[in-house]
């Protein structure tokens, strides 16, 4: 049977593979539709057997998607312990700093232990949140202890890890499951605000419909519906990416590159226009912390758009910006850690002042490795996979750093 006879596109276009490919852009349902029907006319063509495997492939996968039952049983499970202060006698102000983040993290930690279980995986991660619960039910409440305050402002992190090794399991140590961690939280971070402001929305108009029949059920609402919706969250943000997106990243790697010449000319405006305003970080100590701030918003706008690119593509406009902007950055560090060492002269040690040193000579050195490989990438061409491992390799140390701060310090000056 002739191709004209059938008005098939891709029979029609079969022995010019520009053309097919050019017609699967333009109209990818259009084209499988037609590959069924051309597939039954000539069923032995190797063109049609290429491209019917290259369009109803799945990738093998070791890991199964979670139920919902069990996304919705987790979800109320963590509404229930965020609310216990509610239901029984437990000061809010020790209990919350202490253990939401623990709960909100425990519950995406949760999700990856059951979607791909690995028993090495599981005996290292339950004993360490067991520690971890432990280490905070002992840790004394005093809201003036700065080592307590920078203890409970670290803990997350080391959850984070526990949190990442949940998600690599068995491949932690390779650099490419770092990455996709990292691309994992870019990827979940952007689908949990869509999902709080469509929540937003949905409060609304609830609100408002209830209102025009005068029932008031605002209280009750806030109190257990936003909750759960706040908690909930990220947890359904990770299955949206698992189950509909089967774990790819689509726009944490495309904002970053999006935003990076936008912070770069933020970053150059901002310390222009500050020290043409007189501001200084060595007397402003206001300054200073949004200096802190800035460091680690660049650096993690770096580290998104360096994960999302791929080894084989070739250099774009988007890697000298990055490389100008680390550059940038880099810039502020120096005068972040040259305010630092003055305070440490003019007012001495203290807890806070020994953990933003730390943390800035960390994103420092980070810092400097990233722009050294990125030069060297840019000028030898030879794709981008060392400077993916230099962004991989570095992640335990701000681990180890962590858990300094959260359990070392607190140890170290007498909670204090």
């Amino acid at each position: 049977m002739s191709a004209d006879d059938n008005g098939n596109t891709i029979l029609d276009k079969l022995q010019q593979p520009d053309m097919l490919e050019e017609a699967y852009r333009k109209s990818p349902e259009s084209f499988k539709a037609e590959l069924s029907r051309a597939m039954e006319v000539n069923r032995d063509s190797e063109t049609l057997k290429v491209w019917h495997a290259r369009i109803h492939y799945n990738a093998p996968s070791s890991f199964t998607h979670t139920s919902f039952l069990f996304l919705l049983g987790v979800c109320l499970l963590a509404t229930f312990l965020v609310k216990i202060p509610v239901f029984f006698q437990v000061e809010g102000d020790w209990y919350y700093p202490r253990f939401v983040p623990l709960i909100v993290l425990t519950s995406l930690i949760m999700y990856f232990l059951q979607s791909a279980p690995k028993a090495n995986t599981i005996k290292l991660v339950a004993p360490s949140l067991v520690a971890y619960v432990v280490y905070l039910l002992v840790l004394p409440f005093d809201e003036n202890s700065a080592s307590i305050v920078m203890a409970l402002l670290h803990f997350p992190l080391v959850c984070f890890s526990l949190l990442a090794f949940s998600f690599m399991s068995d491949d932690w140590k390779s650099a490419a499951a770092r990455l996709k961690f990292i691309r994992y939280i870019g990827e979940v971070g952007i689908y949990t605000v869509l999902i709080l402001l469509g929540g937003m929305v949905l409060t609304g108009i609830t609100l408002g419909l209830f209102s025009v029949i005068d029932l008031d059920i605002m209280q009750w609402y806030s109190e257990y519906v936003i909750v759960l919706g706040l908690v909930s969250a990220p947890l359904v943000a990770t299955y949206l990416f698992d189950t509909t997106l089967n774990r790819q990243t689509k726009f944490a790697p495309i904002l970053a590159n999006v935003f990076s010449p936008l912070f770069l000319i933020t970053v150059l405006a901002y310390l222009f226009a500050s020290f043409l305003q007189g501001n200084s970080p060595f007397t402003d100590r206001n300054f200073l912390i949004n200096f802190n701030g800035l460091l680690i918003l660049i650096l993690a706008l770096t580290v998104f758009s360096i994960s999302g690119k791929k080894r084989s593509e070739d250099v774009q406009v988007a890697d000298y910006v990055n490389v100008l902007l680390v550059s940038a950055t880099l810039v502020v560090n120096v005068i972040a850690l040259s305010a630092i060492i003055f305070r440490w002269a003019e007012y001495g040690m203290t807890v806070n002042r020994i953990v933003v040193t730390g943390a800035n000579l960390l994103i420092f050195l980070h810092l400097i490795l990233l722009l050294q490989q990125y030069v060297v990438c840019l000028r030898k061409n030879e794709g981008f996979t060392r400077l993916e491992s230099t962004v991989a390799s570095y992640l335990p140390v701000y681990t180890c750093w962590s858990l300094i701060v959260a359990v070392v310090l607190p140890l170290a000056f007498q909670f204090e």
